[in-house]
């Protein structure tokens, strides 16, 4: 009986063996024909890269032939795509969307439809290097497929802002909360600035998330015909919206109603009294000179930083600080005044 044991058992590791050969030399010979036809499509694109050039600067496209298979079809994909990073211009976009409209899109819906997520993926990135607007009515089945992966959802709401589609705003209100915040800012900058006005519109059916990145998107691509937006939200009581309307007015440079920050200085929450003191710095608002000089007293020390940084956008900014390290009596005052003195005299950009 034992012996018997021993048999099936040397029997079932030399199977295991004979499977774990087998799948090791099936690897070894798919790499081996995967590093051949990399070789083949590399030495495709050094052949044809300057005949695509020439198409690119005139339109030439002899070079093409009848032959189109799928290795020529990636070399060919492989150097528009190197291309259109490196050349703009409106004429050689039109080009490239041509081009690759008329002997690509075959090849790129098929990449669509295939089970490996890379390959679907390269296709819709390559859609975006083509310009390849043509190919929204599939993204839009692709959108909805169940199996669509979230990365290809952000990547295909990317591809319907950049090519201002008219459901985008639709699918931004319903957005998949799982979404990096990465790529929901990718998405939103991909907007046109009519596109995004339609989101300020409804904002409150937004998401939160959404609403923050749209609320700061205010001051990095300087929207300053959305500042009444901002004086209501930094009015409103959610903590969140006012600390990223206020980031709004840092960065923009739109004029606050300096009486709309009065009460922030006081504030339990330490962002708030953060960026009462930021704003007060960047719009020298003469009327908080005094608030700033107690908040070199806060318990937090981002804020007393904040608070010293701000005094020195002031023409007196110096001496104030300089007076704080001669009488103030509170230790962390003094401390933070002779840091940010010494960043100031060491050229410090505050």
């Amino acid at each position: 009986m034992i012996e018997m044991s021993l048999v099936l058992l040397f029997l079932l590791f030399l199977a295991l063996l004979f499977i774990l050969i087998s799948l090791f030399f099936y690897l070894i010979v798919k790499k081996y024909q995967n590093n051949q036809l990399r070789q083949r499509i590399n030495a495709m694109k050094d052949e044809y890269r300057l005949a695509v050039f020439h198409y690119l600067q005139n339109g030439e496209s002899e070079f093409l032939g009848q032959d189109l298979g799928e290795e020529k079809v990636k070399a060919l994909i492989g150097l528009l795509s190197d291309y259109s990073h490196v050349l703009t211009g409106p004429e050689v976009e039109e080009k490239i969307h041509l081009f690759a409209k008329e002997h690509l899109s075959d090849f790129i819906k098929k990449e669509l439809t295939k089970k490996r997520w890379s390959l679907r993926m390269n296709a819709l990135f390559a859609i975006e290097d083509f310009y390849m607007e043509h190919l929204v009515p599939i993204l839009h089945k692709l959108y909805g497929k169940r199996g669509t992966t979230l990365s290809e959802k952000a990547q295909i709401l990317k591809l319907l802002a950049a090519f201002n589609d008219s459901k985008i705003v639709d699918y931004i209100k319903g957005i998949d909360q799982e979404l990096s915040e990465f790529s929901l800012v990718s998405i939103l900058s991909s907007m046109n600035d009519d596109k995004l006005d339609e989101l300020f519109s409804c904002l409150d059916e937004l998401p939160k998330r959404t609403q923050y990145i749209l609320v700061e998107m205010i001051g990095k691509k300087q929207l300053t015909e959305h500042h009444s937006l901002l004086q209501k939200l930094v009015l409103q009581d959610e903590t969140e919206l006012r600390i990223r309307a206020l980031k709004a007015y840092v960065n923009s440079g739109i004029p606050i109603d300096a009486a709309a920050i009065d009460g922030f200085f006081e504030e339990d929450n330490w962002q708030l009294r953060m960026m009462a003191a930021r704003v007060a710095g960047m719009q020298r608002l003469d009327l908080y000179k005094d608030r700033l000089l107690t908040l070199l007293s806060d318990r937090e020390y981002v804020v007393r930083a904040e608070a010293a940084k701000a005094i020195l956008r002031f023409k007196e900014g110096e001496a104030i600080l300089k007076k704080v390290t001669e009488e103030s009596k509170d230790i962390f005052a003094k401390d933070m005044a002779v840091e940010w003195l010494e960043k100031g005299r060491g050229g410090y950009t505050y």
